[in-house]
Formats: C-alpha cells, sequence, structure tokens
C-alpha cells in the first residue's frame, strides 16, 4: 500500500511539472543552454518551435524532441532582424495555434575587451540582440498569450548581470538590462495570468563561451569564486527552466534564479 501511494503522490508531483499541451518557442535552440532546455521541454511533454541561424544547425534539436513523441518546428532567423522576429513567432502560432512558453536564449557574443574599447557597432548589436530582441520578441508572444489569460516568459540572462567582470562590460550591462526588462514585464503582466522571470547562469560550457572556458586562467578564474568547483553544464539550467514554464513556478514573476554554483554566495 505504501508503495502504491508512493506512486499516486509522485505521479501528482509530476503533473505539476508537466507541459502536456503546452506550445513553447525557444530561441538558440540549436546548441548549449536553448538545446538543453528544448529537450527537457520536450520531455515534459510540450510541442517546441526552436530558432537558430540555420536549419542545418537546428536539425539534430528537431530531430531528438520528435524521438520524444511531440511535435518540433526549426525555425531559421536572426533575431536581431525585426522582420524575423515576427516571422518566428508567426510561423509558430501557425503551426501550433499558440505560443505558451517564451524562452529568450539566443544573444550576441561579448568582445572581451575593455569597456573603453568595445566598437560602437559591437555594443549596438548586443543591444539589439540581447535588449531589443527581448522586449519585442515577448511583446509579439505576449499578445498570443493574452488571449488564453496564461503565459511564461523566460529570459536566459547571465550572471554578469548582477556582478561586473573585467573583459564582459558591454555584455553585463546588456544582460542587466534583461533582468529589470524582466522585472519590468512581470509587474505589467501579472495579472493577466503572465509570469516573466530570468534565469541566470554563470559561465557555461558552451559552444558560445567556448572563448572561455578553453581558456585555463579565465576557467581558473571563474571556477575559484565558486562554491562548487566546476564549470556550468547547459543541463544545470534545465531544472530552473521547468519549474518556470510549469504550473509548479505559478506563483513566481519577476525574479532571477541564479545558477551560478555559489559564486554569488
Amino acid at each position: 500500500m505504501a508503495s502504491t501511494n508512493a506512486h499516486a503522490y509522485a505521479q501528482r508531483l509530476a503533473e505539476r511539472f508537466s507541459l502536456i499541451g503546452r506550445v513553447a518557442l525557444i530561441g538558440g535552440g540549436s546548441r548549449g543552454i536553448g538545446r538543453a532546455i528544448a529537450l527537457a521541454f520536450a520531455e515534459a511533454g510540450a510541442d517546441v518551435a526552436v530558432v537558430g541561424r540555420t536549419l542545418d544547425a537546428l536539425d539534430s534539436t528537431v530531430k531528438d524532441i520528435r524521438t520524444m513523441g511531440t511535435q518540433a518546428l526549426g525555425l531559421a532567423a536572426d533575431i536581431g532582424l525585426a522582420e524575423d522576429r515576427e516571422r518566428v513567432v508567426g510561423e509558430t502560432i501557425e503551426r501550433f495555434g499558440r505560443v505558451d512558453v517564451l524562452v529568450n536564449n539566443a544573444a550576441a557574443q561579448p568582445s572581451l575587451g575593455p569597456l573603453m574599447e568595445v566598437p560602437e557597432e559591437v555594443w549596438d548589436r548586443l543591444m539589439e540582440v540581447n535588449v531589443k530582441a527581448y522586449m519585442v520578441l515577448t511583446r509579439l508572444a505576449v499578445a498570443d498569450m493574452l488571449q488564453r489569460g496564461w503565459g511564461r516568459i523566460i529570459n536566459v540572462t547571465s550572471s554578469t548581470g548582477l556582478k561586473a567582470r573585467p573583459g564582459m562590460g558591454e555584455y553585463a550591462v546588456t544582460k542587466a538590462a534583461e533582468i529589470m526588462l524582466t522585472r519590468s514585464f512581470a509587474v505589467e503582466l501579472g495579472q493577466a495570468g503572465i509570469t516573466v522571470n530570468a534565469i541566470a547562469p554563470i559561465l557555461t560550457k558552451t559552444d558560445f563561451s567556448e572563448r572561455q572556458w578553453t581558456d585555463p586562467n579565465e576557467t581558473e578564474r571563474v571556477v575559484s569564486m565558486q562554491a562548487i568547483k566546476r564549470l556550468g553544464r547547459p543541463e544545470d539550467v534545465v531544472g530552473a527552466a521547468l519549474l518556470l514554464a510549469s504550473d509548479a513556478g505559478s506563483f513566481i514573476t519577476g525574479t532571477t534564479i541564479v545558477v551560478d554554483g555559489g559564486a554569488l554566495a
């Protein structure tokens, strides 16, 4: 009897984290953190549209999602372009009929140089992709969510948005802006049944950050700040994302979950 009851309780708990019947749109879904979140959402039952720069890059993610029995859509786009931002939301709705969960995750690369020397074109590109695109995609997705009174926005930001680091100045500024964008949208959309939250990983071993984690000095510097003495992995972000996307996180909004191995503790 005890094992039967335990199974029933476990099933009930799993239902709170279920995304069955939901549709997720995930930026930067071809690799790294975006891919890990996309696969986790599919495992939880969601149909998933993933955005990347090329369809070839998205092919593996799309195939892996479909093996889990849910539907997948690959969308080649540059979210730094206004027409592509509108298109990815429109094509997701056209294919699946709705957008329930938006994960803003795509980002432009930092220069890894002093803030005093950052070229203006690099600054402009980061602001366009890391800030404006997050804002516009949120507004486009929310327009659909408002029709049902339910929605989840998850902004993948960075611990650099909370603590400045040398060589990451312009990137940190955009990540700090994403955190305030998260809070501002949360305040405005809470009464409509839409939660808006952020996840802030520290240096994570992905293709995006390869220039950093392949530098032994940088790796040593980052890990030395952490209570957990290893680099972050994409799957470390998955639990927070699933919580924020599901009914289990329905009373969480306007917050930033830091996934940094205790570096900011």
